[in-house]
């Protein structure tokens, strides 16, 4: 049996796996979690630098499988499935006690199903595939890959309602981080550190295949936006130096701050925001700032996606809430000059209405968060 390392007090070995800096950021508080529980366990995989910092021995560097769409992972794919081979390989050698894969299914599903299958070892995958937005067949595999799936957001359970799959809803752990609106110096408070001055954040992600799309649409936004609004400082964070050089050499750039790794700090201090889909926006929120969301991948990757899609917004913060919340654009509708009218109304909106919103939402993510999964862990594995 799996438990038999525990028996023998043998350190605990989990395998941990992530594709991207987001699937990073909920593994590192998730090792501590576990560690509480277990704390000699040993962490291999692949992880970002939150989770080698944890004492995570990561296989690979995650960049190498952090692609978004459908088609430009294809444009990869032999890499990728190479990668993939060799890090199933290391794992069976390596015979942890538990595989848990965050995020990536593509990635992880697969090499969970073998491992689930062929070596008897238990799976379980943290965060939940959109299967409540496209695909809801997906979840007919995932029987056969995964014993338990870890859900961040209310809404996603249900969708697991008719299958031998077990779901526990933990929330999310981003909601412990931050204070719940109210707890601490107000946000009216915190804009006088800056003078006064309109502080706008344009996040255009972490992948490069979403800075080289977004971040040049965010850039010609923001000359448009400063030309209402001169007194703005637009500030664009960025997980690496790196990224900077996939925005277009053209562009002028002199508007805007630059900084790195640093995304939640600007969060924290923003008056608005112009964010790409993804965890980011769920950051916003928290932070209680108001942002309008964009996404936009590859013209042949959306006209797959288009139709296998039954949702009515894709913004986290408007999913949570249910309804239209806060702006999103989305595909042919991300241009400057939608992004700029888009944010012109956002501007002008009372503040204290989104607040208020954020508040209820915030408090409903606190559900456990990673300590919760930790203690379901261990009664997988005792």
């Amino acid at each position: 049996m799996i438990s038999s390392n525990i028996d023998k007090d043998i350190p605990i070995k989990i395998a941990l796996v992530v594709g991207e800096q987001s699937g990073d950021e909920l593994g590192g508080p998730l090792i501590d979690s576990i560690r509480k529980q277990f704390p000699d366990a040993e962490f291999i995989g692949l992880g970002g630098d939150s989770m080698k910092r944890r004492g995570l021995a990561s296989f690979f560097d995650i960049k190498e499988i952090a692609v978004m769409g459908i088609v430009e992972p294809l444009l990869r794919l032999r890499k990728i499935l190479n990668l993939r081979k060799n890090f199933k390989k290391f794992l069976i050698d390596q015979k942890p006690d538990l595989y848990i894969g965050i995020d990536s299914p593509d990635f992880n599903l697969p090499i969970a199903k073998y491992l689930k299958k062929q070596l008897g070892i238990k799976t379980i995958q943290y965060v939940s595939p959109s299967v409540w937005a496209w695909r809801k067949g997906r979840i007919k595999t995932m029987e056969s890959s995964v014993d338990r799936v870890f859900t961040l957001f209310p809404f996603e359970s249900e969708v697991y309602a008719d299958s031998s799959i077990e779901v526990s809803y933990i929330g999310h752990p981003l909601s412990y981080k931050f204070p719940v609106a109210g707890e601490e110096t107000s946000l009216e408070d915190r804009r006088l550190l800056e003078n006064n001055n309109i502080v706008i954040a344009l996040l255009p992600g972490s992948r490069n295949s979403e800075i080289s799309l977004l971040g040049n649409e965010m850039l010609r936004a923001a000359k448009l936006i400063k030309n209402d609004l001169p007194e703005a400082r637009f500030l664009m964070p960025l997980s690496s130096p790196d990224h900077k050089a996939l925005l277009e050499k053209n562009q002028d750039t002199g508007i805007v701050e630059f900084s790195y790794g640093d995304s939640q700090e600007v969060l924290r201090i923003a008056d608005l925001a112009i964010i790409t889909s993804g965890t980011a926006t769920l950051e916003a929120l928290l932070l209680q700032t108001p942002c309008v969301t964009v996404y936009k991948t590859g013209w042949l990757s959306f006209k797959i996606i288009k139709p296998l899609l039954n949702i009515k917004y894709f913004s986290l913060p408007n999913l949570l809430a249910n309804k239209q919340l806060l702006p999103e654009l989305l595909q042919d509708e991300v241009t400057p000059e939608n992004i700029h009218t888009t944010f012109m109304s956002l501007f002008g909106h009372d503040r204290d209405k989104y607040l208020q919103e954020f508040k209820k939402i915030h408090i409903s993510l606190m559900a456990g968060g990673s300590d919760l999964a930790a203690k379901e862990i261990k009664e997988m594995l005792v």
